[in-house]
């Protein structure tokens, strides 16, 4: 960990004199639970400056959030950071730290390692660890990502460890690219994770699906949105949508 993070301070710095740009997109979103509890609400503002023109070039992110579930509300910033390491190696890190922790973590930290073993080939592996006040899970990634034409899929593997006892979810992705840079994908995944419900983590298992795009209504102005449901073990169904506006500088 503390090599990702040196080397990624090292790319920032390195990166200086690249061409820079800033984005900033402002998202909110709602989810109906079936239970009869009032509807889920998530507001996020998220500022990332790229240190470079191109998508591999070094970035920092940070973003607010503002959740309010269960008639309880909670406040968390976050930061990322992504920098290659080498022509095939792309390291990403992120953090999060919520002073209230009432539904959402006290905090979580991770970091991620994309290996391009073969053109058009990546392979993603990663560890993260999510601390609740009466709880701390660690979960490790390992994802498989292929790119042919317009399209890309991924079908990866998550193994979590809470409460002394270990988990596994699997995860399916698919991506369409379009026009100049627009894309919709969908994300299907089912196994068995820690949850926050009502305000106490527990296992649990679950489903989802999730529908994503990104449509660019001008070169600078995006219009970012999502579909999805979540079958949460027996407590409930969730339905939700996003919609996110991001303007480029």
């Amino acid at each position: 960990m503390r090599r990702v993070r040196s080397a990624l301070l090292l790319g920032l710095a390195c990166a200086g004199a690249a061409t820079a740009q800033t984005s900033v997109e402002v998202a909110h979103g709602i989810e109906n639970l079936s239970n009869g509890s009032r509807d889920w609400r998530e507001s996020v503002v998220t500022v990332r400056h790229a240190f470079g023109p191109t998508p591999r070039s070094p970035s920092l992110a940070l973003g607010l959030t503002r959740t309010e579930r269960f008639g309880l509300s909670d406040d968390q910033v976050a930061i990322s950071g992504v920098t290659p390491l080498s022509a095939d190696v792309t390291a990403s890190v992120d953090a999060s730290r919520s002073t209230t922790h009432r539904i959402l973590p006290e905090s979580t930290l991770g970091a991620v390692l994309q290996y391009e073993f073969a053109k058009t080939w990546l392979l993603h592996g990663g560890a993260r660890t999510t601390r609740y006040e009466e709880a701390r899970i660690n979960q490790g990634l390992l994802m498989l990502e292929h790119y042919t034409g317009p399209f890309s899929w991924a079908v990866g593997m998550r193994r979590a460890r809470a409460f002394d006892t270990s988990t596994s979810s699997g995860e399916l992705r698919g991506s369409y690219y379009y026009g100049d840079r627009h894309s919709i994908g969908v994300i299907v995944a089912a196994g068995r994770e820690a949850a926050n419900i009502g305000g106490v983590v527990t296992l649990t298992s679950q489903r989802s699906a999730v529908l994503v795009g990104r449509y660019w209504l001008r070169p600078n102005l995006a219009l970012a949105y999502s579909l999805g449901h979540t079958r949460e073990g027996d407590y409930y169904n969730r339905n939700g949508a996003s919609l996110g506006i991001q303007a480029t500088f």
